[in-house]
């Protein structure tokens, strides 16, 4: 029994220096937070990169409309199906699309025609709160309104998603106004 005592600072040496198992145990330790780390960068990144491409829908629908002197239902479907494509790979039919013309005038802005896609339009006759300086009095400005709900790819787990939104706003290019033609689609 006294043989037992007297090895046991011995025994108490060794174990402290071997070092066999602490890179397992580190590991191990380290892990969750290194998977925290890596789905938490990459959900952000996912995130930045469908917040680009609805920036970049926006900014190509209010584009395509202020291009033209008059615009028709066909055409405006052309430029939705665009901005779908434009989402690719994510899933383009969430997007909700709303194009107006307004007219700026002494008493504000007031909307003359309005569409949209998977969105409500903009009542005719409406007013509208556009940002200082954008037109002068008598000028017609192309608003475009881009939302899209944005769903985590990892579930649930963090969120229950948040929409992505942005707009546009075009003065028309080669007239004075963006002329709608045939019926209303709203």
């Amino acid at each position: 029994m006294r043989n037992m005592v007297q090895h046991i600072p011995s025994a108490a040496s060794d174990f402290a220096r071997n070092t066999r198992g602490v890179s397992a145990v580190e590991f191990a330790l380290i892990l969750p937070f290194m998977l925290l780390l890596y789905l938490g960068g990459v959900e952000v990144t996912r995130a930045i990169t469908v917040d680009r491409k609805v920036t970049a829908a926006t900014s190509a629908i209010g584009d395509l409309v202020a291009q033209s002197p008059e615009i028709s239902n066909g055409d405006l479907n052309n430029i939705y199906h665009a901005a779908r494509a434009i989402l690719s790979p994510y899933d383009g039919d969430a997007l909700e699309i709303v194009v107006s013309s307004v007219r700026v005038d002494a008493d504000g802005a007031t909307v003359v025609w309005s569409s949209s896609k998977n969105g409500t339009c903009r009542a005719t006759g409406s007013t509208i709160a556009l940002p200082d300086n954008i037109a002068n009095e008598d000028q017609y400005v192309i608003v475009a309104e881009a939302s899209y709900p944005y769903q985590s790819g990892i579930g649930k787990i963090i969120t229950d998603g948040f929409t992505l939104s942005d707009t546009f706003y075009l003065r028309p290019r080669q007239s004075e106004s963006v002329e709608r033609v045939g019926n209303l689609n709203c």
